[in-house]
């Protein structure tokens, strides 16, 4: 899947594509009080919205059928056996809310506020002229593999409202991104007329989904506490250095990767010696490592409030006021 939606997107100015994101949450806690978690497996950003794909290893068939009650039911066959599975559209449903929650809430930082002349009027319906994330339309794919059979039994359809759902072989997928978002830009066109949930009519600004997508791989941080999300995008790709608005950091560039403030290039590396900080590899020179949380925007200073710890392998900016740990590069 991944290499389906890096050979159609990776020259696409307007998508970003990130695999295997994997963001924290302390204000959605599991059960047991836990940080909460969500884990996408592809996901796609756009100016009307996102796409999250849902990829499944299917080798033989996966069927899935009506429940009675409004849902689905979802099964697997492999070596003539049926056995049940979770439904990944209600997988696929939880992952878009804790992800919509979570960017609600960094929304200041993320998106501006309402046009001019409709700032008194979002005033007065919503309280605030600050956009937001509430009505993004988040559409589902769940896509298995190639050599995999989809059975739909006893008429079961995949929902349509507020957008369509999507079941579908992995490598039909980046077709589907493509029409979807293209019913999304001609929606767009016309002037406010439709009705909450039709296409196109929640939109970002341009520049807008690039920053969406680099603050989320910025506040990627997997299983091991090591690693970055891998990006399929022009504007989102080369995470590795992740930005921040500290005046001593490396600068980001047109591409969203972090340059030099000396010279431009991107042949940085991370040291430590009596502190942290960035090693050229063209010019030699050297400069701080950011110490701005690009979740909350605290800034650090002298160890205090956000600061650098290296562990193994990798460097990691910690917040002490939102507790968050980003990684910053990795020796391997």
């Amino acid at each position: 899947m991944a290499h389906y939606l890096h050979r159609e997107f990776r020259d696409d100015p307007d998508l970003h594509v990130l695999h295997g994101l994997r963001i924290a949450d302390r204000e959605q806690p599991e059960q047991d009080g836990s940080t909460g978690v969500c884990q996408i497996d592809h996901l796609i950003v756009h100016r009307w919205g996102m796409f999250i794909v849902e990829s499944k290893s299917v080798t033989e068939q996966i069927r899935v059928r009506p429940d009675g009650s409004g849902g689905d039911e979802w099964s697997r066959v492999y070596r003539g056996k049926e056995t049940g599975m979770a439904s990944p559209i209600r997988q696929a449903r939880r992952q878009s809310e804790f992800l919509r929650s979570f960017l609600q809430r960094h929304r200041e930082r993320l998106v501006g506020r309402q046009p001019f002349g409709m700032r008194t009027l979002a005033k007065v319906k919503v309280g605030t002229d600050q956009r937001g994330f509430r009505s993004m339309p988040i559409q589902l794919i769940v896509a298995i593999s190639d050599d995999g059979r989809i059975c739909r039994l006893d008429g079961w359809e995949a929902p349509r409202r507020p957008f369509r759902t999507f079941l579908q072989k992995a490598d039909t997928v980046s077709e589907t991104i493509t029409r979807e978002v293209e019913q999304h830009r001609r929606g767009a066109s016309v002037l406010n007329i439709q009705p909450a949930g039709e296409y196109g009519l929640w939109a970002m600004e341009a520049g807008e989904p690039a920053r969406v997508a680099r603050f989320l791989a910025a506040n990627h941080v997997d299983s091991t506490s090591t690693g970055s999300p891998r990006s399929s995008s022009a504007a989102a790709d080369r995470m590795r250095f992740p930005s921040s608005c500290d005046p001593d950091r490396a600068q980001p560039g047109a591409g969203g990767e972090t340059v030099c403030k000396h010279c431009g290039a991107t042949d940085l590396r991370a040291s430590f010696h009596y502190g942290y900080y960035w090693r050229c590899g063209a010019c030699g020179k050297t400069m701080n490592m950011p110490t701005v949380c690009s979740s909350c925007g605290t800034v650090g200073r002298r160890g205090k409030g956000v600061r650098i710890r290296k562990e193994g392998p990798g460097y990691f900016r910690e917040c002490e006021k939102c507790g968050l740990s980003e990684p910053v590069w990795s020796e391997r």
